[in-house]
């Protein structure tokens, strides 16, 4: 990528800085955005992982649909589930309707998962199947949806020491 197409990202984007390992990172970012794979961006706590999706998603061809950010972390683990994958009413006590969840109405766009590594070890294996097979099913129903989300993912964990600690699924992290 040309210095001036880095230069205008970092513009677009109030990206401060020259250090050769960003200008990297940026172009990366620029490569793996017309692909549909999914990303995980790793680095330490306020690096600026979260400019990461953006730029994936606006060098994209899902730039015209959704993009959703959801905080993994600030989640509670007994919502979790329903926040990303939606609930049938009744479902469970205080649901009195129908929601869709995160992955239901980023169809089509893109959903940037920033903390991914402090999912709970059974919202990780839903997560799996979205990524598989693109297929959820809401809490409290037995119907199987689909969706079409690009998934961009961020934590400052140490991946490797989290799967050795049982605390995320080693295919989850090869997806």
């Amino acid at each position: 990528m040309a210095a001036s197409e880095i230069v205008q990202i970092k513009q677009r984007f109030g990206i401060i800085g020259n250090a050769p390992g960003l200008h990297r990172a940026i172009d990366i970012a620029i490569q793996v955005a017309p692909t549909d794979l999914s990303v995980l961006i790793t680095g330490e706590s306020g690096v600026g992982k979260e400019y990461f999706p953006q730029i994936i998603h606006q060098n994209s061809r899902r730039k015209h649909g959704s993009y959703i950010a959801v905080n993994c972390g600030a989640i509670p683990e007994g919502t979790i589930d329903s926040e990303l994958f939606g609930h049938e009413k009744g479902s469970f006590t205080g649901a009195l309707s129908d929601r869709k969840g995160y992955f239901e109405v980023a169809d089509g766009g893109t959903i940037f998962l920033d903390e991914v590594g402090e999912l709970p070890l059974p919202t990780q294996a839903r997560l799996l199947r979205v990524l598989e097979s693109g297929e959820f099913i809401k809490v409290g129903s037995s119907k199987v949806q689909k969706t079409n989300v690009r998934i961009v993912a961020a934590t400052n964990l140490n991946m490797e020491q989290a799967i050795s600690d049982g605390r995320f699924r080693e295919d989850l992290f090869y997806r």
